[in-house]
């Protein structure tokens, strides 16, 4: 099972690599993040330093291993413990209007297997109350198949 997400950013490629990669002030704008840092150089090699809260409350900590780390292109990591390898990357690619950043992890789960995700978002600072906010996102398994969360909910 594959996990993404995907974002236009409003910034030039050299502007989102250098917010993705100065991960001292993750924590400012990634809500799950307590803490991160880097034990070494950016290169592949080095290990994050990661202090994460799980969406049901519950800290961790995590050190995942850079595996590429291509400036304004790709930055990728695989964490690993007992039983699971998450192979992660984000590539971006430069837009008309911006940046395109898109974040996948891939990790090892049987394909009759279950797990959950969360992804943290924080709400456009202009939005006004009660004004909906989409952000769509598209699912990919493993086999390929695609499900696209891109639509406004219809019984709502």
């Amino acid at each position: 099972m594959s996990v993404s997400a995907t974002v236009v950013a409003p910034a030039t490629a050299l502007a989102a690599w250098e917010r993705w990669t100065d991960f001292a002030r993750w924590p400012e704008w990634n809500p799950p993040c307590i803490g991160a840092g880097l034990d070494g150089p950016l290169a592949p090699g080095t290990r994050l330093e990661l202090h994460l809260r799980h969406p049901r409350g519950r800290d961790f900590y995590t050190r995942p291993r850079l595996t590429v780390v291509e400036p304004e292109r790709e930055i990728a990591w695989e964490a690993r413990s007992l039983g699971l390898r998450a192979p992660t990357r984000t590539t971006m690619s430069p837009e008309p209007d911006g940046t395109r950043v898109t974040w996948t992890c891939d990790p090892a789960i049987p394909a009759d297997g279950f797990d959950e995700f969360g992804i943290s978002l924080r709400v456009p600072e202009d939005a006004q109350p009660g004004e909906e906010i989409l952000f769509p996102a598209v699912q990919t398994y493993s086999s390929g198949e695609e499900v696209g969360w891109v639509d406004p909910d219809p019984e709502a």
